[in-house]
């Protein structure tokens, strides 16, 4: 991710975009909820004012300084008192506002026995409201922040955690006996706990932001945006201070030198959903030994370099670049796209990947191409632009991996995108249904994951193997090998034929399925350069025909003869798993299953009823079929994933109407 985002950066600084830098230690607090609020304690001479919970626009702008084990002024505490029997749990959580009254204050007291701040939790604390403190301090020598100062004074007293912890005890109590927000109050002292877990390992958790109100009285609060500005200029400043800027050592990745330093890369938080490190490497890691170089030596960034690609990532994965440059694939996974040279208008990168409403892909495509070759003066320069693709995965709990990166150009994404609607839409015959859509490439792995039950229902959801950026190497990579997404695909169409080859348009939600399966077939045939003209006149299409033609037949003489008594599988459907495992022996078996209906054919074509046109016409092309057929078939005849796709294609195509007008003279001609 560190080469992609720095050529990101490169092409913010040419756009003239500039973006906040945050200190490396200065971070978003954890998302907001109505269950998992941002709880602010206003604190004043060691006593703690009021508890209310801070508005969620405010609380997603605000920062705590710090590392995982210990913040300020925001930071993580856990409630006052731990329950884990569940009777009590289940009384907690019924307590409605209207019935707090002296004997259920004297009640809800009787609960809080079992302190949740366990020593673990207390060494936590210790950092949090004593190191990090220290720290601070130390930075106001050589630099001056006297909001940090004032707050820093105001909160000294809390050093001592009973302290806080009593205070925090005495206002929820107030808060209840007054019915103020009262459910905020029992979620400070109150954590619902599982018996089954270790006191230390179950504590729950409460994010606090401490407020003073002596910068309430001046005029910048402590839980304000004003604050959050001034505090991260005095942490950049004292970050740089006292520091030789002529004493480099070292050559960082990109030529900058810098003084060498060990300390994690920064972080930021995705508006798509989780956090993300720009790079984590272990010295337990055995792989980096074998370089000889380990850490951060092992791929030196310069701080400033970290800083510009802190912000560039920050400033791509934001909320107001979704639908630009970024959108989520999947579940903790973001695919961004952007340009080596940024637009001034307003260009959706991520359109031609991903569908929005009922935006075709070709329109989608075509109008994505014009609005990026009009941002240059010249086609030649714009075709020489380059476009950089990544995927971001969380992979772990503290694990992010880029798990797929590729580089292209307008040019050959023009191509790409060519080549995907010649192959899943000019490379199918032609069907009887409405006209097939053409599936974006971020479709193709739900596509390739479905897997149908023989009533026409996937089986699960749930297992899902193909990761959903696959079709984006299917457009982008022209020689990435498809042998297992032709399986796959051949797998699940051989499940769902029998079922669907004998229905029309009354299931709608199945066809929708059916024909992206039928779309991505088409294109995969067409990367193994076999094309219609030459398939559909294949054994295995016209194999596929015959099994069409006969249940076209056995459907007819339901309708006439059973009136319209369907049985629950055609001659033709109940045959086709069989003829792709065995074509040569279903195709004897087929012949034996068939004859009634042909000889029943041949017979009411001669009469003067309104579908007796359709009975010889029926009986034409199977004979035609058959004729063929007889032409290739050998005992050695297997069908290989290629030939199954081409047989599905063949069961769903169109059979050929314009041998229609010559039904009954070539009916005719065999009776003679």
């Amino acid at each position: 991710m560190i080469n992609e985002l720095y050529q990101l950066s490169v092409a913010m600084k040419q756009a003239g975009i500039s973006v906040q830098n945050w200190h490396r230690k200065y971070k978003l607090i954890p998302n907001v909820t109505e269950k998992a609020p941002c709880i602010r304690l206003t604190v004043e001479n060691g006593r703690i004012l009021s508890i209310d919970s801070v508005p969620k626009e405010l609380a997603s702008s605000l920062r705590k300084y710090g590392s995982n084990q210990g913040t300020f002024p925001c930071m993580n505490l856990v409630p006052l008192y731990r329950i884990t029997d569940e009777q009590i749990k289940k009384a907690i959580s019924s307590i409605q506002v209207e019935q707090i009254d002296e004997n259920m204050l004297h009640q809800i007291a009787g609960w809080c026995d079992q302190n949740n701040w366990t020593p673990k939790f207390r060494n936590k604390y210790k950092i949090s409201m004593n190191s990090v403190p220290d720290e601070l301090r130390q930075f106001l020598k050589k630099q001056t922040f006297d909001p940090i100062s004032v707050l820093l004074d105001d909160v000294s007293s809390f050093t001592d955690p009973d302290l806080l912890h009593a205070e925090m005890r005495r206002v929820a109590f107030e808060m209840l006996s007054r019915k103020e927000n009262a459910k905020l109050a029992l979620l400070i002292l109150f954590h619902l706990g599982s018996a089954d877990k270790k006191p230390e390992d179950d504590a729950g958790a409460l994010s606090v932001a401490l407020e003073s109100s002596s910068l309430i009285r001046l005029g910048i609060p402590a839980v304000s945006n004003q604050f959050t500005a001034g505090f991260n200029r005095f942490l950049m400043s004292s970050d740089t201070e006292g520091k030789d800027a002529t004493s480099h050592t070292v050559t960082d990745a990109f030529g900058q030198e810098f003084s060498p330093i060990e300390e994690p890369m920064p972080s930021v938080k995705l508006a798509g959903g989780f956090e993300v490190t720009l790079r984590t490497m272990f010295n337990e890691q055995r792989c980096q030994y074998r370089y000889g170089e380990t850490e951060n030596a092992s791929y030196p960034i310069s701080p400033f370099l970290r800083q510009e690609l802190q912000a560039a990532l920050a400033w791509i994965s934001s909320s107001e670049q979704k639908g630009t440059y970024w959108i989520n694939t999947d579940k903790e996974e973001i695919l961004f796209v952007y340009p080596h040279t940024l637009p001034k208008t307003k260009i959706s990168f991520i359109s031609p990947f991903r569908r929005t409403g009922e935006v075709a892909f070709q329109t989608a495509a075509k109008e994505f191409l014009a609005s990026v070759l009009s941002l240059r003066e010249t086609v030649e320069e714009s075709l020489a632009e380059n476009i950089q693709l990544f995927i971001l995965r969380k992979i772990s709990r503290g694990q992010t991996k880029v798990v797929y990166s590729r580089l292209t150009t307008p040019i050959q994404l023009k191509q790409q995108g060519e080549e995907w609607v010649s192959g899943c839409l000019n490379n199918l015959p032609p069907f009887q249904f409405k006209q097939l859509q053409i599936p974006y490439p971020l479709e193709v792995a739900d596509i390739l994951n479905y897997s149908w039950k023989q009533d026409g229902t996937i089986t699960t959801d749930r297992f899902k193997p193909v990761h959903k950026y696959r079709g984006m190497e299917l457009l982008l990579e022209p020689d990435t090998p498809i042998q297992q997404d032709l399986h796959m695909l051949v797998q699940s169409c051989t499940a769902i034929a029998p079922y669907i080859g004998s229905r029309d348009e009354n299931i709608p939600a199945i066809l929708w399925k059916v024909k992206q399966q039928i779309s991505l077939l088409g294109f995969l045939l067409y990367r193994m350069r076999i094309r219609k003209e030459h398939y559909m006149n294949s054994f295995p299409f016209q194999y596929g025909q015959l099994l069409k033609a006969a249940d076209e037949l056995h459907i007819l003489y339901c309708r006439i003869v059973r009136n319209g008594d369907l049985p629950v599988q055609l001659v033709g459907s109940s045959l086709y798993r069989a003829a792709t495992e065995a074509p040569v022996r279903t195709l004897d078996l087929l012949q034996q299953r068939i004859a009634p209906y042909t000889v029943w054919a041949k017979t009411y074509r001669m009469k003067s009823e309104t579908e007796s046109g359709l009975a010889g016409w029926l009986c034409s092309v199977i004979e035609k079929i058959a004729n063929q057929l007889s032409k290739e078939w050998t005992d050695n005849i297997h069908l290989n994933d290629a030939d199954k796709a081409q047989m599905f294609l063949g069961y769903l195509g169109s059979l050929p109407h314009s041998h229609k007008e010559t039904a009954d003279e070539n009916c005719e001609n065999e009776d003679n």
